[in-house]
C-alpha cells in the first residue's frame, strides 16, 4: 500500500494562517491606514471580485494595510515506486503601497517592500469598462530621459483611446540624486545598474497593482522601452515572463547575463542601421551583442522557426522573422540611415505588432 504523506511548508514570513477574517472591501482597502488596528494583523479583503490577503504594516512612519507576502497555497506532488508526497509551498506575492498623487490623480507613488519609493504615470481610456479586459502597455524612457520625454517621442498615448489599451509610465532611478535617469537592465546602466535596483520585481508590483484596479487582459501585457528602457524590455521578457507575453524594443540590447524565459515571449526589434551608440552588430561603448542573437536567445527554447523568406520586402529596411509557440513571432526591423532615435513610425510599427500578437494559453 502507498503511504501518502502531506508536508505543508510554512516560510517564516507567514503567521499563523487560521483564522483570517473576511472584510469587506468597502471596509478595507490597500494603502489604507490601520492606526487603530495591531501591527501585523491579516484580513481578507475583495480587488475586483477576488480575495485579497492584506496585513497592518509600518510604511515610512505610518501604518497601512499593504499586500501580504504570501497570498496563497501551491500545491506540488511528487511520487517513487513506494510513496507520494505532496507539499504545500506558498506562493511569493509581492508586497506594496501605491498612493494616487493628490493634484494629479495620474501620478503614482509605489512603495516595495525593501525598496524606494518610485513613481509612475498612468493613462486609462475614457471608455474603460469595468470588468472588461483591456491590454496593458508598459512604456520605458531611455538613460537620461523621462516618462514625459518618451511620451512626447513615441506618442503612445494617441492609442490609449483609439484601441482601449491602459498605458504606464514608470520614471528611471537617479534624478532624485542628480544624476540622470537609468534602468539597471543586468549589465547597464547608470545609476540603476551601479545601485543593483530590481527593476524587474518593481515593473511586476506595478502590474499587479494596475490589476488590482483594473480588469486587464493577461494575453496582452507588453513592455515597450527605448535604448536603455529596450534593454530593460529584454530582461523583463527573461525574467518576467509569466506575466509579460510581448516587448516591443526600439534601439535596445539585451544585457542580462542569462535569459530564462518560461514562457514564449513575442519581440519586435527596431533598430537603425546608422545607430551609433548602440550598435546593430553588437559591441561599441556599451558592449552589446548583436541584435539577431538578442532575439534568438530569448525564445531559444521554443522551438523558433525563420520564416524571413516570407516577409515582402520593403525599400529602406531589412526585415528577420521567427515563428514560434503559443501564437509567438519574432522580428526584427533595420532601418537604413536611421540612428538612435525613436521615430512615430516605429509607435505604429510596434502597437501593430503587439495587437496582432496576444500570447495563446
Amino acid at each position: 500500500m502507498k503511504v501518502v504523506k502531506k508536508v505543508f511548508v510554512a516560510l517564516s514570513a507567514i503567521l499563523v494562517w487560521t483564522a483570517i477574517p473576511a472584510v469587506s472591501a468597502n471596509a478595507i482597502s490597500i494603502g489604507q491606514a490601520c492606526a487603530k488596528t495591531t501591527l501585523g494583523t491579516r484580513v481578507s479583503i475583495r480587488v475586483n471580485g477576488k480575495p485579497v490577503i492584506v496585513v497592518c504594516r509600518t510604511v515610512s512612519g505610518r501604518k497601512k494595510w499593504i499586500r501580504a507576502a504570501v497570498q496563497t497555497l501551491v500545491t506540488t506532488t511528487t511520487s517513487t515506486s513506494t510513496t507520494s508526497t505532496t507539499t504545500t509551498v506558498p506562493q511569493q506575492v509581492i508586497s506594496y503601497t501605491d498612493v494616487v498623487d493628490a493634484v494629479d490623480p495620474t501620478l503614482h507613488t509605489i512603495t516595495v517592500q525593501g525598496m524606494r519609493p518610485r513613481k509612475y504615470y498612468v493613462n486609462v481610456p475614457s471608455t474603460y469598462v469595468p470588468g472588461t479586459a483591456s491590454p496593458l502597455l508598459i512604456g520605458f524612457h531611455g538613460i537620461g530621459g523621462s516618462a514625459a520625454i518618451f511620451r512626447e517621442w513615441s506618442k503612445l498615448d494617441l492609442y490609449v483611446e483609439e484601441r482601449g489599451m491602459i498605458a504606464v509610465y514608470p520614471e528611471g532611478y537617479g534624478p532624485e540624486f542628480g544624476v540622470e535617469a537609468s534602468w539597471n537592465a543586468g549589465l547597464c546602466c547608470g545609476l540603476a545598474n551601479l545601485n543593483e535596483l530590481d527593476d524587474v520585481t518593481l515593473t511586476s508590483a506595478i502590474i499587479d497593482s494596475i490589476e488590482a484596479k483594473y480588469m486587464i487582459d493577461k494575453s496582452r501585457v507588453w513592455a515597450v522601452g527605448f535604448s536603455n528602457g529596450g534593454m530593460l524590455s529584454y530582461r523583463l521578457a527573461c525574467e518576467l515572463s509569466e506575466k509579460i507575453t510581448a516587448i516591443g524594443v526600439g534601439a535596445g540590447s539585451l544585457m542580462s547575463k542569462t535569459c530564462n524565459t518560461t514562457k514564449p515571449v513575442s519581440i519586435i526589434h527596431l533598430h537603425g542601421a546608422s545607430d551609433a551608440d548602440i550598435l546593430f552588430n553588437g559591441s561599441g561603448f556599451y558592449n552589446t551583442r548583436d541584435v539577431v542573437s538578442n532575439i534568438t536567445t530569448v525564445n531559444v527554447q521554443f522551438g523558433c522557426i525563420d520564416v524571413s523568406s516570407s516577409i515582402t520586402k520593403v525599400e529602406g529596411q531589412t526585415d528577420w522573422k521567427w515563428s514560434c509557440q503559443n501564437g509567438t513571432d519574432v522580428q526584427i526591423i533595420k532601418y537604413d540611415r536611421q540612428g538612435h532615435e525613436w521615430t512615430f513610425a516605429w509607435t505604429k510599427e510596434v502597437i501593430r505588432f503587439l495587437f496582432a500578437h496576444p500570447r495563446t494559453p
